[in-house]
């Protein structure tokens, strides 16, 4: 039985991710798998998973259409290869305001596939 801190939702983005010390163009396609209080989960493809473990992620969603988009960052906790090519990293959130606390308790509730806000 998986233990934590927090439920987490199915979340199912799509989005862009970046890896703190890649440059400006590391930004590469990432898929937002599930979203909680405590933090969230990606699907993406990098060739050197072990590099991963602790460094801060941006990851960059689409709200409503392409004219409002999301940005999530936090430090990478767990890294997992889910293929050959790509790997699932476990992405904590460290120091949220009220204010974004209170996002990501919408957030978490919602889930739409492609859309992260259906609620507009």
């Amino acid at each position: 039985m998986e233990n934590r801190r927090a439920v987490r939702q199915t979340a199912g983005w799509s989005g862009f991710c970046h890896i703190e010390g890649e440059g400006a163009a590391g930004w590469r396609d990432c898929r937002v798998l599930d979203i909680s209080l405590g933090g969230f989960s990606v699907r993406m493809q990098h060739s050197r998973p072990s590099d991963l473990m602790g460094r801060r992620v941006s990851v960059e969603a689409p709200a409503v259409g392409d004219a409002v988009n999301l940005r999530f960052e936090g430090e990478i906790k767990n890294v997992s290869r889910a293929t050959l090519r790509s790997v699932r990293i476990g992405i904590e959130f460290v120091h949220l305001s009220t204010t974004e606390r209170a996002i990501i308790e919408v957030l978490s509730r919602a889930s739409d596939g492609d859309r992260v806000l259906a609620l507009v």
